[in-house]
């Protein structure tokens, strides 16, 4: 025979369960405005049912709070993932692809490629092959010829730069992601730690504790 105070312990379920849910609402409400922030409800289940050898059978024991879940897609989730992944590299390919195309630029005042090469280089090739015997003629053509010269080196210099600086960029930025995934790791450890004694370690009272 159940006890008399299982009709108080059954409403005492069900208020407890209620404030969780009222509280969560209340941080719902609270951070409506939050940045990155999911709404979040309260998941409850029935109690295990007491057996109380009658012609009715079982009688119910109240409500138990299974712990506090975030309104989540699955496949949302994972192709923000993928598209903010994709965003952030194609923004660095421009971040770089812009910094080199600076070395390319041809203005009025700038002599690029197109004037080096195909200009200067040969119409003085074209001026040699028409008067191979002139001597001004040809030390022109070896100007133009190491005006070419010093513009490929030039080039080839300052992109063996921009890779320098973009290996030491990747670097740091390697260095920083091991960071990440090591905070990641021991996070993931406590949370295993927390829940393998069955608690739910969002459930925590403060939260700090799985930074400690």
């Amino acid at each position: 025979m159940p006890s008399q105070f299982s009709g108080l312990m059954i409403g005492y379920s069900g208020l407890t369960a209620y404030q969780a849910a009222e509280n969560t609402v209340a941080t719902n409400a609270a951070n409506v405005d939050t940045k990155g922030y999911s709404r979040q409800y309260v998941e409850r289940e029935a109690s295990n049912a007491l057996r109380v050898y009658t012609s009715y059978g079982m009688v119910g024991t109240g409500v138990n709070v299974k712990g506090i879940e975030q309104y989540r897609n699955e496949y949302y989730d994972m192709r923000y993932w993928q598209n903010n992944a994709d965003v952030g590299r194609y923004e660095s390919h421009q971040t770089y692809m812009s910094r080199i195309e600076q070395y390319f630029k041809e203005t009025s005042t700038t002599n690029g490629f197109t004037k080096v090469y195909s200009e200067d280089f040969f119409d003085g090739l074209n001026s040699l092959s028409n008067n191979p015997s002139d001597s001004s003629v040809r030390a022109s053509f070896l100007g133009k010829a190491q005006s070419l010269s010093e513009y490929f080196n030039t080039m080839s210099n300052n992109l063996l730069n921009e890779q320098k600086a973009i290996n030491l960029e990747i670097k740091s930025q390697t260095e920083m992601i091991n960071k990440i995934a090591e905070r990641i790791a021991s996070l993931n450890q406590q949370i295993n730690n927390i829940e393998l004694t069955g608690a739910a370690a969002n459930e925590l009272r403060d939260k700090r504790a799985l930074l400690v």
